[in-house]
């Protein structure tokens, strides 16, 4: 699962590195593409709106946000996958792992609304004005972190709902 989660990310690397920037200029495919994206995903708009290579930056994340449920399985298998080595998550009191989650959703709202992203700012320029930014680094800080973390939140609330977490907090066993 590790290997198919560098392989998704080194894949959506060289993307971001071979982007024109004027990749909505020519063809109208990637211009609708980039447009039916943007209608579901209100972070495309936000990102495009710094203006800070508008086009390629939208057509790149909404790239991501197309290929999110391929990713997305990748995360959700390898959590439940290790779930028998998350054992401090499963003894954590409800009042701790209901902070941890604030601070995620916190972070997942930041991620998602822009906040403190400045186009004027050095860091918000170097994230989205090059290639290396975008294809490394601004796809981790607001793409993958994202997406993990809702991963995260469902394979905790499923452990809740299907009786695994209370069931391994009473025994203390973990499998």
């Amino acid at each position: 699962m590790i290997v198919a989660q560098l392989l998704y990310y080194f894949l959506m690397v060289g993307l971001g590195l071979c982007i024109q920037e004027n990749v909505l200029e020519t063809s109208a495919w990637t211009r609708d593409f980039s447009d039916f994206m943007a209608s579901f995903i209100p972070q495309i708009d936000r990102i495009t709106a710094l203006n800070i290579e508008p086009e390629a930056n939208r057509f790149y994340f909404a790239t991501l946000w197309a290929t999110s449920p391929a990713l997305f399985g990748i995360l959700l298998g390898n959590i439940y996958r290790t779930r028998s080595t998350l054992q401090k998550v499963w003894d954590m009191s409800l009042l701790k792992v209901l902070g941890s989650m604030f601070g995620l959703a916190l972070m997942l709202a930041w991620t998602q609304h822009l906040w403190f992203v400045n186009p004027s700012m050095r860091l918000s320029e170097f994230l989205f004005g090059t290639g290396v930014g975008r294809s490394f680094l601004a796809q981790l800080v607001f793409y993958v972190g994202a997406v993990f973390c809702i991963a995260g939140l469902m394979v905790w609330c499923l452990g809740w709902l299907s009786g695994y977490i209370p069931r391994n907090l009473k025994e203390k066993r973990h499998e």
